[in-house]
């Protein structure tokens, strides 16, 4: 079974946020917008149900993963529309982080909600491939990785860490430094694969994903047009985009869950955790 013991791994990653999020969202709870609540819940829940699906493979309980990923239905359409209400609200905020990198960022953001999508549909539609579902699941972890860990050097490593306005173009520091952190995770996995000829595809697309995040984030993501783009985008009232993020999320969820196709001589999941432990 692959990645064994990836239940720790997303567990100590789980941890990682709550750090990183103390200062500015876990500690302050009762300020916080309910656009961070919604986001925040819903990326929790989802580390938490990755979680239980590892474990519970492992334990080579096929009824209790199975029950894990009927439950991701409810979860994941909540947390794209999450996703979006949480860019809206960072694009529109009068705030100096604002004038300085949210536009840009937004293009990032997208990008990110759109990889989790793909993700997921990939990890649906590739259920009965052991390696390529796991695979796909510990993907939708990647989008979370970059403000996780940008946010671990804004709050915690000197020379980086913002103590007031002056800092603030530290941010742009942590985000490039996220960025490369999660890449090399991503190669990193890649090379682990290719030894063990196990598929490539997966992690090639989140680092394709993690690129174009950064990349337009330095390029397009600055222009007048994308600003224009995304200010009409935050012109959306929260229950469209509320809505918006609900289909996109039960869409993948459905088309994902109801092609029948596997790779050639792939094993299922079923298969595997009867034979395996993860």
């Amino acid at each position: 079974m692959p990645f064994r013991g990836a239940h720790y791994l997303i567990a100590a990653f789980l941890a990682v946020t709550v750090v990183a999020f103390w200062p500015t969202y876990f500690s302050v709870l009762d300020a916080a917008p309910s656009a961070h609540h919604w986001h925040g819940v819903t990326a929790t829940l989802w580390m938490l149900l990755l979680i239980w699906q590892s474990w519970s493979i492992r334990q080579r309980n096929v009824s209790l993963h199975k029950w894990g990923g009927r439950m991701s239905f409810l979860l994941a359409p909540p947390l794209v529309a999450g996703g979006l209400l949480v860019t809206k609200m960072t694009v529109i905020k009068d705030s100096p982080f604002t004038q300085m990198f949210a536009i840009s960022l937004s293009f990032a953001d997208f990008v990110s909600v759109a990889a989790f999508v793909l993700f997921y549909f990939l990890a649906l539609r590739n259920r009965r491939s052991v390696e390529h579902h796991a695979r796909y699941m510990l993907a939708t972890v990647f989008p979370l990785i970059p403000p996780s860990v940008a946010r671990i050097f804004t709050g915690y490593v000197p020379g980086i860490a913002i103590r007031g306005p002056d800092d603030l173009p530290n941010f742009g520091i942590a985000l490039n430094l996220s960025f490369v952190i999660a890449a090399l995770i991503a190669i990193a996995l890649l090379v682990h694969d290719a030894r063990r000829k196990k598929p490539l595809t997966p992690f090639v697309l989140v680092l394709a994903s993690l690129l174009l995040m950064i990349g337009v984030y330095h390029s397009y993501g600055n222009s007048a047009h994308w600003e224009q783009t995304v200010l009409a985008y935050a012109s959306f009232s929260d229950a469209t985009l509320i809505i918006a993020g609900l289909i996109i999320g039960a869409a993948a969820a459905f088309f994902g869950w109801t092609f029948h196709g596997k790779p050639a001589g792939a094993p299922s999941v079923a298969a595997m955790g009867s034979k395996h432990t993860n």
